[in-house]
């Protein structure tokens, strides 16, 4: 399966706006994608990239790790910090998407501190 930035943006943006501070599964995030794999196997990338805190609950007869999403991590929080703004996550993408879209989500953040250093001018 084929990571998928703008998700996995929105899924990090749906954990830190959790006010009910419960624990989040991914029936939680099928607004965003109503593929149950699709979901669990990107919130095995976030869980993978110490971007959330999150129990693993995996049973038997899932193709992908089962989640419960505690919160975002503090790498989680600087990430989607660094692309929360839409403005920014699009010339993000943009430049992205220019050399071919196979970026690891470390470069991802790179490209849009350039992109918000740019932006001020810095």
């Amino acid at each position: 399966m084929k990571r998928d930035l703008d998700l996995i943006r929105s899924i990090l943006i749906e954990i830190e706006s959790n006010k009910e501070d419960r624990t989040l599964n991914s029936s939680d995030f099928f607004y965003l994608n109503n593929d149950k794999n699709t979901i669990d196997y990107h919130l095995y990338l976030l869980n993978d990239a110490g971007y959330i805190d999150a129990i693993d609950v995996t049973c038997i007869g899932h193709r992908y790790p089962q989640y419960l999403i505690k919160w975002l991590t503090n790498d989680g929080c600087e990430y989607l910090d660094t692309i929360r703004d839409d403005s920014v996550w699009s010339k993000t993408k943009d430049k992205i998407y220019s050399v071919g879209n196979a970026l690891t989500l470390s470069t991802v953040k790179s490209v849009a501190s350039k992109v918000i250093l740019d932006q001020l001018g810095l």
